[in-house]
């Protein structure tokens, strides 16, 4: 459906996996909840639920961009396959961005529906599992195997939905990002448009050098990989068998396990820092679009914007990279046991560089939104 962009919305993001094997339940919660809202408000909640549908995309961007303030609900459906979707990644590092850049955390709603252990661990190293945990999310995983008819079940939907009520009600009293504040305000301890581009400009560099050094790090494994790989073929013509295979795939575990480790940190600290300052860049992108750019500050403004979408752009380079190497990962755990936690740890790596890039794209989308509404 279409919006007027003024009504709340909730887009849910899940896999159409989990709610096919759960029989189209989550589906029927969106709606179930949607209801509850209504009655309780006497006010439409706009539920955006399929994302192959072209509508969802374009109200998804005229929300993220314009209408985010205190009417718009992100509602991630959390289980394990969530974690393994790219789009989903994309779409929660996307929304919480926006969100804490404009104080509105609470927008972001996960549902914890199946069970994911890793979300009790402390300091998950998954960027994405960590922000799903830093929420008050709603625990599903009982919920959902209880009869929809239920007075439990409804109950549980009325709760969730007065939940939502309750969150508009706080959001609207958050203030958007002043565009002139006046003088002796607490917004003058806020970060201007200069020292938030400062603080990003000083920050590229490091992100390019922990991106360079991994993938050396990568292209270190893969030689590693390459030999042993040659090692086998040598093994095979002199007929040592799979004990040869297993000898030699032993001896490539213990050869890459610094390497491997080295990845495993160097993933963890581009991503972690990357969402750490994205807020701050977007809402240094967002004061460029709300107040304009000061006289004098024009060519500073332009090699800010400039650097971003160079650095976006090479990035999605060596990500292309990385991707080749994930792939040739594919059935690579098989071969020993001693293989597996490697592979497992090299795979968590290059997700988070993928995540990474997702963060950069939004960037570069908004910085061409606002120069192309400037010409």
């Amino acid at each position: 459906m279409q919006t007027n962009n003024t009504g709340p919305a909730g887009f849910w993001s899940y896999t159409h996996r989990d709610d096919e094997i759960d029989e189209g339940r989550i589906k029927r919660l969106a709606k179930k909840i949607a209801n509850e809202f209504e009655g309780i408000t006497a006010e439409e909640l706009h539920v955006f639920l399929d994302k192959n549908d072209i509508k969802w995309g374009d109200e998804w961007r005229n929300r993220i961009d314009t209408a985010l303030t205190g009417s718009t609900f992100f509602m991630p459906i959390v289980t394990p396959r969530f974690f393994k979707s790219e789009e989903c990644r994309r779409e929660i590092l996307t929304f919480a961005g926006h969100a804490k850049s404009l104080g509105l955390e609470e927008l972001l709603l996960p549902i914890l529906y199946f069970d994911v252990p890793k979300l009790r661990e402390p300091n998950p190293s998954d960027e994405v599992m960590a922000l799903v945990a830093q929420r008050q999310y709603e625990n599903w995983t009982d919920l959902r195997l209880m009869d929809e008819e239920s007075p439990e079940y409804r109950q549980a939907v009325h709760r969730l939905a007065k939940r939502l009520v309750e969150i508009l009600e706080r959001a609207a009293e958050v203030d958007s990002p002043p565009i002139n504040s006046p003088e002796g305000t607490e917004a003058d301890e806020e970060p201007g448009m200069l020292e938030l581009m400062a603080d990003t400009e000083s920050a590229l560099p490091r992100w390019a050098e922990v991106m360079q050094e991994f993938i050396e790090t990568i292209t270190e494994i893969g030689e590693s990989v390459r030999s042993a790989n040659e090692e086998m073929e040598r093994s095979d013509a002199r007929g040592s068998g799979f004990a040869g295979r297993l000898r030699i795939t032993q001896d490539l575990a213990k050869k890459i396990t610094t390497p491997v480790d080295r990845m495993g940190d160097l993933g963890n600290q581009y991503s972690t820092e990357l969402v750490k300052i994205d807020p701050g860049v977007l809402r240094a992108i967002r004061l460029v679009e709300l107040e304009g750019i000061s006289p004098g500050q024009e060519e500073k403004t332009k090699e800010f914007f400039d650097t971003i979408k160079n650095t976006a752009y090479q990035m999605r380079l060596m990500v292309g990279g990385a991707r080749e190497f994930a792939d040739s990962l594919e059935g690579a755990s098989g071969l020993s046991k001693s293989m597996r936690p490697l592979i497992h740890k090299m795979r968590g790596a290059l997700q988070q560089i993928v995540d990474g890039q997702a963060v950069l794209d939004e960037w570069e989308r908004r910085i061409e939104e606002v120069q192309e509404s400037s010409n």
